[in-house]
């Protein structure tokens, strides 16, 4: 087997595993459940807000953190904070150790950029990264399919009782974390031949003088630690600046930024939604989150698989591709607000998903292609990061202002009627000027 291909399986593994916890589809059920008795206003307005927050501070610190220590750690680490989450719902948890799990929740949620910055890091042509971003976007998929369905079933078999799903969610993560242990370590960063870079450049200088003079000898000791972290500081910021330059990486990272903070929005808030409309409709049927939570990643899973094979010139066509995906999620988000049909809200949800999880790895693999080698966590995880902040920012407006859970899947449906038109008239201007440009060159002589 192909290195990239065996590194892309050990990661798939890994992204399927991580994301079997069938608590999650049920989490505000369970929440405002007899056996724990949290109100809906308070997991709407309190909690769900708290991971969030907390959300920021996980995201800057793997985008800071994750090529400096290659990956592995970070992966570990995040693994076992998911651990501590979940172990911390059992038993009827108490509002401090709901609030617990929502901040490990928050931190062990970055660690998707921390999987995509270790695959990137291990696979050298990156001709290769579409296909493997594919692969373990489909892992992650299909794993959030499988807990989805895992966790219906019981539900169904236990006659709504979800106080068990807290152990299969933590028995799945415990798993993932100790398969990450197994994963081969990733070398050393480019950090580090700045640095013998710098010490090789002090040291031929040296030489150069006169070896007589005991001061200018060449085996004369050098006090260098001081140029060399700053010389590595701004290679770093260098490479960071000089990546945004890129026309590639500034277009597919705007979009990404906007849309992870409205798909981080939904994410939270569709739970709520689903329990939000059965209330207000007084039905007391069960719950099919676990069912949606299948279907929607499952169909999510099959579109990334099959658009990682797809070749397409994303610098002709990027801006009408995304200009089009933001139009079509832009509808299936307002359904959240006009529909009072608990179905038809499935439905947008299994439709969502499948489109915005398809376009993020095209997205991802875009913006790398164009990166340096083990640079790929600062900007991948900064774009997140950056997501996350402007995500913050539109859970506290809509708290404070006081909107209601439909209105605000109606803000998030006009955020991508902003883009899809940004996106549109960006494509129509690059379309005039690359036919503009082809004229000229006819008339040529």
């Amino acid at each position: 087997m192909d290195h990239w291909k065996f590194i892309t399986v050990m990661v798939t593994v890994f992204t399927f595993t991580v994301e079997i916890r069938p608590m999650d589809s049920f989490l505000t059920a369970y929440l405002t459940s007899p056996s724990v008795n949290a109100t809906l206003k308070e997991v709407s307005d309190v909690l769900t807000p708290l991971r969030i927050y907390f959300g920021v501070i996980g995201s800057f610190l793997v985008f800071l953190s994750s090529d400096y220590l290659r990956y592995k750690p970070v992966m570990i680490f995040n693994g076992i904070l998911g651990m501590a989450a979940y172990a911390n719902l059992i038993n009827s948890p108490t509002t401090f150790r709901i609030m617990v799990t929502e901040v490990c929740l928050s931190l062990f949620a970055c660690i998707e950029m921390a999987y995509y910055g270790y695959l990137y890091s291990k696979i050298e042509d990156k001709e290769h990264y579409q296909i493997a971003t594919g692969f373990a976007k489909s892992g992650m998929l299909s794993g959030t399919c499988v807990g989805g369905l895992l966790g219906q079933l019981v539900v169904y078999f236990n006659d709504r009782n979800y106080s068990v799903l807290p152990y299969y969610s933590l028995a799945f993560v415990t798993f993932a974390t100790a398969w990450a242990c197994f994963l081969p370590s990733v070398g050393n960063s480019k950090t580090f031949v700045h640095a013998r870079d710098v010490r090789g450049k002090v040291f031929s200088n040296a030489t150069i003088r006169d070896p007589g003079i005991s001061k200018y000898s060449s085996t004369e000791k050098f006090d260098t630690p001081n140029i060399v972290q700053s010389e590595i500081q701004f290679n770093h910021f260098c490479d960071f600046r000089h990546s945004y330059a890129d026309r590639t990486v500034l277009m597919w990272s705007i979009w990404y930024v906007i849309a992870m903070a409205a798909f981080t929005q939904t994410n939270l808030y569709v739970n709520i939604l689903y329990t939000y409309i059965v209330d207000e409709s007084n039905d007391k049927h069960i719950l099919l989150n676990g069912v949606v939570d299948c279907l929607a990643t499952m169909c999510a899973a099959i579109s990334t698989y099959h658009i990682g094979k797809v070749k397409v010139n994303w610098n002709d066509y990027g801006f009408a591709f995304l200009a089009f995906c933001s139009l079509v999620i832009a509808l299936l988000l307002s359904l959240g607000y006009y529909s009072e049909n608990i179905i038809v809200v499935y439905l947008m949800y299994i439709c969502f998903d499948t489109v915005v999880q398809s376009v993020f790895v095209i997205a991802m693999s875009q913006i790398a292609k164009q990166l340096k080698h083990n640079f790929y966590t600062s900007v991948l995880g900064f774009n997140a990061f950056l997501g996350i902040v402007l995500s913050t920012c539109l859970s506290s407006l809509l708290v404070r202002i006081g909107t209601s859970l439909p209105v605000r899947f109606l803000v998030y449906s006009s955020t991508f009627v902003i883009l899809g038109v940004v996106y549109g008239c960006t494509a129509v201007i690059h379309s005039a000027k690359d036919t503009t440009a082809k004229r000229r060159l006819i008339r040529l002589p």
